[in-house]
Parts: structure tokens; C-alpha cells; sequence
């Protein structure tokens, strides 16, 4: 037996055990990595988008509805409730249909992720912000 027939025999053997098995493993963990790589990507941008739209929609409250009421001294625990729920319903509208779908899958529970992010959205804007403060009563006397 020559060398060239030892390699006509083990090369296709080689070829069939180790070689294509390999490869196809190979490629079958490379697929899984690009997936992978993609899907995180298209989380990482849904949850970027979902922070964004939190901070923006706990602005856009605290702009209009809740500096309303302060200065016009009607601010109690009961406009503070209608400010949460107007702030979690525009986030949710801001940051749109895909997004909102892959939150449970990026963060578990909307409901709490979205009530501690609008929380935590508030303290910071309350930290960066001067405080509104109520109109004073009137008292019958003309400046």
C-alpha cells in the first residue's frame, strides 16, 4: 500500500467524520452568534428607545399638567395619581408598538419597570429643575 492509496482511503473518511461535522457545527454556532448579536441589538435599541420616551413623556407632565396644578395650589395625592398615569400612558405612546412588545422580554414586569422609571425620571427632573411654588392667595390688594 502506497501513500496516495492511504489517502484515498482516509481522506473521504476524514471528510465524513470530522471535517463536515465540524463545519456544520461551526456554522450552526456562527447562525446562533449573528442571531444573538441582531436580537440584542433590536433590544438594546427598543429599551433605549423605551428610556428615552419615559424621559421625555415625565418632561412633557411636569411641563404642562403638574406646574399647572401646583401653581394653581391643587396639588394633592390625587393629581399626583393622575400625573403617574398620564406619564406612563404618553411614554407608552412615544415609545411605540415594538418597543412596548419587547419590553417584557428586556425588563419582566412593565407596570413596575415603568412606574420606577417614571419615579426615578421625576426625582432627577425634580433635582435639575427650580421648585414651582403656588400662586399666593389673592388678598383684595393691587400691586
Amino acid at each position: 500500500m502506497n501513500i496516495s492509496e492511504i489517502l484515498n482511503i482516509a481522506i473521504p473518511a476524514l471528510l465524513t467524520t470530522v471535517i463536515i461535522p465540524f463545519l456544520a457545527t461551526a456554522i450552526t454556532a456562527l447562525t446562533s452568534y449573528i442571531k444573538t448579536k441582531t436580537n440584542n441589538a433590536k433590544l438594546d435599541k427598543y429599551f433605549e428607545m423605551a428610556n428615552d420616551a419615559v424621559v421625555t413623556a415625565v418632561s412633557e407632565v411636569m411641563q404642562t399638567f403638574v406646574s399647572e396644578m401646583k401653581k394653581a395650589g391643587t396639588w394633592d395625592k390625587d393629581t399626583a395619581v393622575k400625573a403617574l398615569e398620564m406619564a406612563k400612558l404618553k411614554a407608552q405612546e412615544i415609545m411605540g408598538v415594538e418597543a412596548l412588545k419587547a419590553l417584557p422580554e428586556i425588563v419582566g414586569d412593565v407596570e413596575a419597570w415603568l412606574n420606577s422609571k417614571i419615579e426615578a425620571a421625576t426625582l432627577a427632573a425634580k433635582c435639575t429643575l427650580p421648585a414651582v411654588t403656588p400662586a399666593p392667595a389673592a388678598t383684595g390688594a393691587t400691586a
